[in-house]
């Protein structure tokens, strides 16, 4: 801590030493006062230990303009009076400069206190035998009180610190848990409840037994999905050793390529013809890029779904280049179906977004001519 440059920048008295410090101040005031009125003069001497007086006073305020108070009306005492009670009493402030101006006032004072005590025990005879030693001996021990009351407040300013950023961690960790739980319900469960509603309202007017069969089996899967969401939702919040519930992916068995192919399933099923366009092979991304690709493409096929559930046909397709993989789901349908579509840039989309750009991608989303489109980009593996 001694060799931290912050330990040694000037600082401010603690609140308690400042009021200690006035209080002595004005003893020592009203003592020198009662001597004056007691003696029936005012000397020269009681106008330098009135000012010096304040000088300290003013550590409470201004360290440094009170240690150069202190040192000047200290130099003009010894040098006028050759008094050594000047030099005790510079010695002792040593103690106050100590603990809160900046080094090289510090070193100031103290080669300003040895020049002076030299000045005294060549000059003149007011220091008794052993003086030097003794005027020595107190500035040690003041400059020693004073870097002990400096370790004690930096001390203090390092646990107000911690415990600053330690409230700044919690409140980070308490949001990170509040944003996972609110994109499970968003991402999850949310899509879930799109698809058990879409199919409940489609179901009365199913033209025949094979569409309502598949609309009461997406509706029940949904359903239990949504169920056991709930439940892994709620042990996390009661218990905090439980894991956090599984991604959305998950539902979507292999990469990206696969969760689009069974997302525009979902569309088909919902009535929207989809085209569907992936490559061959892997499409060259991270598995983190996959994973944030797939809750995209999610959130783009529920606000279809949702927002355009008369869209005339759909389209997901997946393109690899030499540095990016580029996801575009668009529909097309009703003007009155894209813009009500354009209204449902609410937390999913503005969630896809944060998610693309904290991985280096971007998302990208509009009316077109016929409807909306979507696209959302990731750097590829290899770049």
């Amino acid at each position: 801590m001694l060799r931290s440059p912050r330990f040694w920048e000037p600082r401010a008295l603690h609140p308690v030493v400042r009021l200690l410090l006035i209080v002595i101040i004005g003893v020592l005031l009203v003592v020198a006062v009662g001597f004056v009125v007691e003696s029936g003069e005012f000397t020269r001497y009681d106008l330098l230990a009135g000012v010096f007086y304040l000088g300290l006073a003013a550590f409470a305020w201004h360290p440094m303009t009170a240690a150069f108070i202190v040192m000047v009306i200290s130099s003009v005492g010894v040098v006028f009076t050759g008094s050594g009670g000047d030099l005790l009493e510079l010695a002792i402030s040593l103690g106050l400069v100590a603990v809160t101006c900046a080094p090289w006032v510090i070193i100031t004072h103290v080669v300003l206190l040895g020049m002076l005590t030299a000045y005294v025990a060549v000059e003149s005879t007011t220091l008794a035998a052993g003086g030097v030693y003794g005027i020595a001996g107190i500035a040690t021990i003041a400059f020693l009180v004073g870097v002990a009351f400096r370790v004690v407040a930096a001390r203090e300013t390092i646990l107000v610190a911690e415990r600053a950023r330690v409230e700044r961690d919690l409140e980070a960790i308490a949001r990170e848990d509040q944003e996972r739980i609110a994109d499970e319900l968003h991402d999850g469960i949310a899509h879930d409840l799109t698809l058990i509603l879409f199919h409940a309202r489609a179901l009365p007017r199913q033209p025949d037994e094979v569409a309502r069969h598949l609309s009461l089996t997406t509706i029940e899967e949904s359903a239990e999905q949504a169920l056991q969401s709930i439940q892994s939702l709620l042990s996390l919040m009661r218990d905090t050793t439980t894991e956090a519930p599984p991604h959305h992916e998950a539902r979507y068995n292999g990469g990206v390529v696969d969760a689009v192919t069974s997302l525009a399933e979902l569309l088909d099923d919902a009535g929207i013809v989809t085209q569907v366009s992936v490559p061959d092979s892997s499409v060259g991304a991270t598995s983190a890029a996959e994973r944030v690709l797939i809750e995209t493409a999610i959130e783009g096929v529920t606000n279809i779904i949702k927002h355009a559930p008369k869209s005339k046909a759909a389209s997901i397709s997946v393109h690899t280049h030499p540095d990016v993989v580029e996801l575009v789901i668009a529909n097309t349908g009703p003007r009155s179906s894209a813009r009500s579509n354009a209204a449902s840039g609410g937390r999913g989309l503005r969630r896809a977004r944060q998610r693309l750009v904290q991985i280096g991608g971007q998302l990208e989303s509009g009316p077109e001519d016929e409807g909306w489109a979507l696209r959302a980009t990731v750097r590829s593996a290899a770049e």
